[in-house]
């Protein structure tokens, strides 16, 4: 599938699958209802749009991950936000910074420094160092 660069910014085509493995130098926009069936690694930031699906894992500075969007495997974060939008399914997620958590996200563990969940969320594990739950 083809990927568009402008200067540190990659996006994918709309409607793309990738078959292997994806590794990408810089940001990277992740149009809606892409599907991944390997990996990714970004080595900026990520911007998953709705509805998209990576079967592997995903490595990543920073993330937005949208609505409905699914990781099945783990997402590594390093120290940059980290927001996990409504609906939103990733099996392990693990921070080196601040994690945003909004409501109705489903993970099995969640790991950061600084938590914040905004409303109901499915979580087995929620472990940081400073943990903040705002509700309804």
């Amino acid at each position: 599938m083809k990927i568009f660069v402008k200067d540190n910014l990659h996006m994918a085509e709309r409607g793309s699958y990738f078959r292997d493995s994806v590794k990408i130098d810089g940001d990277f926009l992740v149009p809606s209802r892409t599907y991944f069936w390997r990996d990714l690694v970004v080595t900026g930031n990520l911007y998953l749009c709705p509805e998209s699906h990576v079967a592997g894992n995903v490595k990543c500075n920073g993330a937005v991950i949208c609505r409905g969007s699914v990781i099945e495997g783990e997402l590594d974060s390093g120290e940059e936000q980290l927001t996990v939008c409504d609906k939103a399914k990733i099996r392990v997620i693990n921070s080196s910074g601040n994690v945003l958590l909004r409501p109705e996200m489903v993970s099995a563990e969640v790991h950061g420094v600084n938590i914040l969940v905004m409303g109901k969320i499915y979580c087995g594990k929620l472990m940081g160092k400073n943990t903040r739950v705002i509700s309804n």
